[in-house]
């Protein structure tokens, strides 16, 4: 291995844009980016121009006989996941797996032994845990400024006409909506995971049981989407709980550089509280109010003192270059980088756990009662 790990991006879809410009020189990645590959080979020809890559594949099997990789990102849809991630490692090389990583926990398993019998590096992307406030947010948990926490708020609002704001093709969201690929649920299983790794990650107990409900909503009067959803999520102590809230407005003034929505945390503790306003988009940017309206981090204290951070990166791009850099480093420095597959699988088991309830009239399901589908 060189100086710098040798990196091979596998899928060149919407979210590729945010994992390649991680890589650019400006971010001081200890990573270059040697090869890509993609059916499409229009898109293969812009990726490869804009990043300098000579090695371009459309065939998975071509792109991980190329010894000059060290490690490969897969961005590919979620039913595929399992298949290319074996190949991959079998191939020798790290991984790092957009989420979600599977969509049953067998194949999750699958996975995880090969990860084993290889010793090779394997994380699940979870560029949220890397959203700067919410790093900071843990932070400030881990100091125990504002207790225990003993309830998460989570609201995601999302408006259509915002939609356009970075555009996504009409092929993109179309896996998303099958139940082969993605459950039917591109806001509840796909984004969610996302949720349930924040919620999760605040806490330190695992999720006993979750209560979930979805309406409807018809989206540029073509596509129903699975919202509003309200997700609920227990503990083992009755005192302490979670809720995720998500609804889609018509006319809503949403401000986003990427999707069209944007979200809310609120974190409460024994005796503090930590308020984030906005993540994906950047919905409080203008806002010109105290906190808690701000972009960045705002908390009170025991002593009823408000603090805010706003020097902390609220471009939620960032998030991608963190996230990629601490997988970059967990090579370098032989250790196992952050999301586990062992804690990755247990998020995995809450997203199913998610849909079990939404398909059974809304009923409390323990997380524990997962064994493989939902």
């Amino acid at each position: 291995m060189g100086d710098k790990i040798r990196v091979g991006i596998l899928g060149l879809g919407r979210i590729s844009t945010l994992h390649l410009q991680a890589y650019k020189p400006e971010n001081k990645l200890n990573a270059e980016i040697v090869a890509i590959c993609d059916k499409n080979k229009k898109r293969l020809k812009e990726v490869a121009d804009e990043y300098n890559v000579e090695n371009t594949y459309t065939n998975i099997d071509e792109f991980l006989k190329n010894s000059k990789i060290d490690a490969v990102e897969i961005l590919t849809p979620h039913h595929l996941h399992t298949e290319h991630t074996i190949k991959a490692l079998k191939a020798g090389k790290h991984v790092s797996l957009q989420k979600i990583p599977a969509l049953t926990l067998s194949d999750m398993d699958k996975m995880i032994e090969t990860a084993k019998e290889t010793g090779l590096k394997f994380r699940i992307f979870e560029n949220f845990r890397f959203y700067e406030p919410y790093m900071k947010a843990k932070e400030l948990i881990d100091q125990n400024i504002i207790g225990k926490p003993v309830k998460i708020d989570y609201q995601m609002l999302s408006a259509e006409k915002s939609l356009s704001s970075w555009p996504v093709s009409l092929k993109t969201w179309q896996w998303r909506i099958t139940e082969k690929e993605n459950y039917r649920l591109p806001t509840i299983f796909d984004d969610g995971y996302h949720k349930h790794s924040i919620i999760s990650h605040f806490f330190d107990e695992p999720v006993k049981s979750v209560i979930a409900w979805q309406g409807k909503t018809k989206v540029m009067k073509v596509l129903d989407w699975d919202l509003p959803a309200n997700i609920i999520y227990t503990f083992k102590d009755k005192s302490r709980f979670a809720t995720w809230s998500v609804s889609m407005h018509k006319f809503f003034p949403m401000h986003s550089k990427y999707y069209g929505c944007d979200e809310y945390l609120t974190i409460f503790g024994d005796y503090g509280a930590i308020y984030i306003p906005g993540c994906t988009g950047s919905l409080y940017e203008t806002c010109d109010n105290s906190a808690p309206g701000k972009a960045g981090i705002h908390w009170i204290d025991k002593e009823g003192k408000w603090h805010s951070d706003l020097d902390v990166n609220t471009d939620w791009a960032n998030s991608f270059v963190n996230c990629s850099r601490e997988f970059i480093e967990a090579i370098r420095e032989d250790r196992q980088p952050e999301v586990n597959p062992v804690e990755a699988r247990y998020i995995l088991q809450i997203s199913l756990a998610i849909i079990r309830s939404l398909r059974n009239d809304f009923r409390e399901i323990k997380v524990k009662d997962i064994k493989d589908k939902p």
